[in-house]
């Protein structure tokens, strides 16, 4: 798995890759079907309070990952995808 962030895309170690919620992809707002897939999407975070916890729990860790990675490239540091931001 990779992480993409505005610093570069990165490899998503295993032992982090299975801690990450199991969310599924974003609608691709671009696709000939997105507005299927916003609605499919939107029903899967509606069927289950956990499902919006899983979300964000994942968005969070993208943000915190995000702002990790700027911070190794501005002090011009290797970064390393870790599970910051999961708790």
């Amino acid at each position: 798995m990779i992480l993409s962030t505005s610093s570069g895309d990165f490899p998503i170690p295993a032992d982090v890759a299975r801690r990450l919620p199991n969310v599924p992809a974003l609608p691709d707002t671009s696709a000939s079907d997105a507005r299927l897939q916003v609605e499919d999407f939107r029903h899967w975070l509606d069927a289950s309070p956990d499902n919006v916890i899983d979300y964000e729990r994942l968005r969070r860790w993208h943000l915190v990952q995000d702002e990790l990675a700027a911070q190794a490239k501005a002090a011009n540091r290797a970064f390393v995808v870790s599970d910051d931001g999961l708790e």
